[in-house]
């Protein structure tokens, strides 16, 4: 078992194989789990579904595995995966996923992960990249937090299930990183502030970067160097951001009251 450990601040980010380091995590030592996995729909060896959006894909991001795995090994290492995070989750475990259409057929989400679940969200993006496939584009997503919840802010309870937020853009290294805000609005209703929150996928590090605008600890797992240095990079950066956003409100007490910060 060998994997690297960095820290940022009170983050904690490993390079390594989830299913090596998850083990390593006591049971109910973090609040909750927040992650998008890898959706199993891009091949190295052929393309999958419109063919410039494989290629594009391929050359941005996937070229140290192929995400191709036959469906019934694919679903057993992600249940594992997160059938460890349960473990390790005090409160709920927050899934981004799609429905794959493969042999004219879709398979569901929650064929993959058969739990219980507290909540589902529909993820609907402007938009769709397979406009080619003889069914209607599909243009959503689906998160679920699968398990009971040990921390709700109700306040939040008007957001609705149905999220209309754009894809991620910004992050050029990745092929497909999802929103900021999909992570931020799971964090801040059920973790509790100053929680931690763990990420067994961290690609890029946006669950990271969440957690860093929210004020939550976070534990993040990405196998790939690539993305492991993006992802410290960006969390360290927003660190940075929040530093000096928490300079300017204290700066501005000042000026506003006439002596110390408030």
């Amino acid at each position: 078992m060998s994997f690297e450990t960095v820290k940022i601040g009170p983050h904690t980010l490993y390079r390594g194989d989830c299913l090596e380091v998850l083990p390593t995590l006591a049971a109910g030592s973090v609040d909750i789990t927040v992650s998008s996995p890898p959706y199993n729909m891009i091949a190295k060896s052929k393309p999958s579904g419109l063919l410039a959006e494989y290629r594009r894909k391929k050359s941005q991001g996937y070229a140290t595995y192929a995400d191709d795995l036959d469906d019934d090994a694919y679903a057993g290492w992600v249940r594992n995966v997160f059938d460890l995070c349960r473990t390790a989750s005090r409160g709920l475990v927050w899934i981004n996923h799609k429905t794959k259409f493969a042999d004219k057929r879709g398979m569901h989400a929650l064929r993959i992960f058969p739990w219980e679940f507290h909540s589902e969200i529909v993820w609907a993006r402007p938009g769709s990249t397979t406009l080619n496939a003889n069914r209607y584009a599909p243009s959503h997503e689906f998160v679920y937090g699968f398990g009971m919840p040990h921390f709700w802010d109700r306040r939040n309870d008007t957001m609705l299930t149905v999220w209309r937020l754009p894809p991620e853009t910004s992050i050029d290294d990745h092929p497909c990183p999802y929103p900021v805000e999909i992570p931020k609005r799971c964090i801040e209703s059920s973790c509790p502030p100053s929680g931690v929150v763990l990420d067994p996928f961290m690609g890029s590090g946006t669950t990271g970067v969440a957690c860093v605008r929210t004020g939550r600890k976070f534990i993040g797992i990405e196998i790939d160097k690539g993305y492991f240095d993006i992802a410290c990079k960006r969390v360290e950066d927003a660190m940075n951001q929040t530093a000096l956003f928490d300079g300017v409100v204290k700066a501005e007490q000042v000026d506003l009251f006439g002596g110390g910060a408030k």
